[in-house]
């Protein structure tokens, strides 16, 4: 092979790998700065109401919310029977977006497969929805702040949540994989991919979004949700 077609390729190369660079850059870039950037910046903070909770374990966030009250019973979305016994006596019902294998393998960061965890988040992977029962607070978190709402912003909050499981024609919904397999919980095929650009922090975000919450304009990690707090 030519020497000037050698030096064709690595200046190739070169670019590819600067633009790559440039990329992730922005990327990261947009990780820190747009959290800062609030929507619903007027939101009024209540001290009664519907008590849900926001949580993290330092990667992956989630909303805790009540099992039952008059707005919604999730014992009707979900078969209480498919828990296998987990649901008994508990009151709190922890709800996140992930994909499937990233979030059964990388609980902490020094469990991360970085290899294994660029291709999940470039959409090659099966995007559900984790459900579990949860005793009584304080839960088992590193991160946790309560939120008080009103009904209609509970409604709002509960008819995001239902909408990002791909849905059953309105009967309880059927899980791809049951507690015996995956600790506690039960998990369900979610309606929207799992990417770069939607994470399970930023499904979080936009749940607090959905009833008016100040919230940032976007975040794909959890440092963007506990931004808000």
């Amino acid at each position: 092979m030519q020497k000037s077609t050698l030096n064709k390729i690595g200046q190739y190369g070169l670019k590819t790998c600067y633009s790559i660079l440039a990329v992730a850059s922005f990327y990261y870039l947009c990780c820190l700065v747009l959290p800062l950037v609030h929507v619903n910046a007027d939101y009024l903070y209540k001290n009664k109401g519907v008590l849900v909770y926001v949580a993290g374990d330092g990667l992956h966030s989630e909303i805790i919310v009540p099992v039952k009250n008059e707005v919604t019973d999730w014992e009707t979305v979900f078969n209480k029977a498919d828990f296998n016994g987990a649901a008994e006596g508990k009151q709190w019902l922890c709800i996140g977006f992930t994909e499937k294998n990233f979030y059964r393998t990388n609980r902490r960061w020094d469990d991360m497969n970085y290899l294994s965890a660029f291709g999940q988040l470039c959409g090659f992977g099966e995007s559900v929805m984790h459900v579990s029962y949860e005793n009584e607070y304080p839960f088992d978190r590193k991160f946790i702040r309560k939120i008080y709402i009103g009904e209609e912003q509970y409604a709002k909050l509960c008819e995001f949540i239902k909408g990002s499981f791909t849905q059953n024609n309105g009967e309880a919904l059927a899980p791809i994989i049951k507690t015996n397999n995956f600790k506690k919980e039960v998990i369900y095929e979610a309606h929207k991919e799992f990417s770069f650009f939607h994470t399970c922090n930023t499904w979080t975000n936009n749940a607090l979004k959905s009833f008016g919450f100040k919230t940032g304009y976007w975040t794909a990690l959890e440092g963007g949700i506990r931004e808000q707090f």
